[in-house]
């Protein structure tokens, strides 16, 4: 899995687009276009129902579930009828509460599972905006 990240086509599976970042990402923590790639990635999140507009992470046990496709949701959670499409990106500003983990297409061969820590690390602000935010003493 190693190697340099390609722009993604359409028929690029959103799991190997992930997997391809994650491996970067752990040789080169600071890789811009691996961040931004990751974080781009659109992901389902399931939703409770189909009047629900508003983002909700799910949380099942001590876990944040998203997935890469509707199979992979399908084979995961048959009782869901709907889901958000969001960037990966955009669950990090969505985190419901420390203590859980997030796990991208659980059942799957290909899952990830990342720490809150690795949560924010990977898909919050890029260090260099952290520092911009920064009020001067």
């Amino acid at each position: 899995m190693n190697g340099s990240l390609h722009e993604a086509t359409p028929s690029d599976d959103s799991s190997d687009v992930i997997l391809r970042a994650l491996s970067v990402l752990a040789h080169n923590g600071l890789d811009g276009d691996a961040r931004t790639r990751l974080a781009g990635t659109e992901v389902l999140v399931p939703a409770p129902d189909t009047e629900t507009r508003k983002l909700t992470l799910p949380v099942i046990g001590r876990a944040v579930l998203v997935f890469t496709s509707e199979e992979r949701m399908a084979q995961a959670l048959p009782d869901v009828q709907c889901y958000h499409l969001v960037p990966l990106g955009m669950i990090a500003a969505h985190w419901p509460g420390r203590g859980l983990t997030l796990t991208i297409d659980p059942g799957s061969p290909e899952a990830v599972t990342l720490s809150v820590e690795g949560v924010h690390l990977l898909l919050g602000p890029t260090p260099q905006s952290r520092v911009k935010r920064r009020k001067a003493a």
